[in-house]
């Protein structure tokens, strides 16, 4: 049977639409063995490992997000990440991350859950994406390694490798480990393919790209918008700026996997070491859902979240109902 290998690109709220496709796998029985993730996807990723797959219908996060009762919008607004606006604003970031509030929300204080992290981890590798800007280089933090035995201790280095691989700024502070500073790994690889090249597990790659996106439409919109609208219109143009940022370079990302795999196969080789590395041919599927919006928390639409998830579902259907 083909092993999967699946990227878990950030990009806000789109990201329900990853875990439609995650979902969708898991339900049609395809193995994934391997995740990289990186922004709002390491949410989806954590949020699919604590799922109890043989008695739950969906993931636990994504079950209230579905519903999204009056409880559950109570609960995202309250808790989500942690977050708490610094008592006296200083201009450098927006909010700040109580780690120990984020770990609860997402649910890594349940024994029962953390029992299931374990179990999972087992089965399947997840690298998390994240970028060190004080050495201006990216890193994977190896989650299997970080959780090798689960206890508070060990879950304390995971949180800071998680807040580390999804820290925008200038909306929260970058994370400090071991002395560097870090940041989400959007800002060099929105879609971190490397890892999964490298481990000859996995058979072929399933990648979900989020740049189909019409900017020239939401400029349009900005500059033309009125010009009293001046807080509203900051707010939404530097959500823009960041979506820019930290998409527009998949292309480079997706050409670079191609090269690898076109170089292979000119070659005739299945595996080829390059600069200290081995890499391995493998298929690369790509998802490009087109137009989706990027706001982790839609106060527009609460509607969003629910359709990409089922957007994902219908369309890794669809994919594999080709392949």
């Amino acid at each position: 049977m083909t092993k999967y290998g699946f990227v878990a690109s950030g990009g806000g709220y789109r990201s329900f639409y990853t875990e439609g496709v995650l979902v969708w796998m898991k339900k049609n029985d395809l193995p994934v063995v391997h995740i990289t993730s990186t922004s709002s996807g390491n949410n989806i990723v954590v949020d699919y490992l604590l799922w109890d797959w043989q008695a739950e219908e969906l993931p636990p996060v994504l079950t209230r997000t579905v519903r999204l009762s009056v409880t559950d919008i109570f609960h995202v607004f309250s808790n989500f990440l942690g977050l708490r606006p610094p008592l006296l604003p200083s201009g450098t970031h927006l909010f700040t991350v109580d780690k120990d509030s984020c770990r609860k929300s997402l649910l890594l204080d349940d024994a029962k859950r953390r029992a299931l992290l374990a179990e999972h981890l087992k089965v399947l590798r997840w690298d998390i994406r994240a970028t060190n800007v004080t050495r201006r280089e990216g890193r994977f933090f190896k989650v299997n390694e970080i959780l090798a035995t689960i206890d508070d201790a060990s879950l304390d280095a995971f949180m800071d490798a998680f807040l580390a691989g999804i820290t925008t700024i200038p909306y929260f502070k970058a994370i400090k480990i071991d002395g560097d500073y870090y940041i989400e790994g959007g800002y060099l690889d929105n879609t971190p393919l490397r890892t999964l090249f490298e481990d000859d597990e996995v058979d072929e790659i399933i990648a979900v790209d989020f740049t189909d996106y019409d900017y020239h439409r939401e400029l349009d919109k900005l500059y033309r918008s009125n010009l009293l609208a001046l807080p509203l219109n900051s707010i939404d143009t530097h959500l823009l700026v960041s979506d820019l940022q930290l998409t527009l370079p998949n292309a480079r990302v997706f050409a670079q996997a191609i090269m690898i795999n076109e170089m292979l196969k000119t070659m005739g080789k299945q595996t080829a070491e390059i600069a200290g590395k081995r890499y391995y041919a493998k298929p690369l599927h790509i998802l490009r859902p087109k137009d989706l919006e990027s706001m982790t928390i839609s106060l527009k639409d609460s509607t969003a979240q629910k359709r990409y998830f089922e957007l994902g579902q219908q369309e890794a259907a669809a994919m594999f109902g080709t392949l």
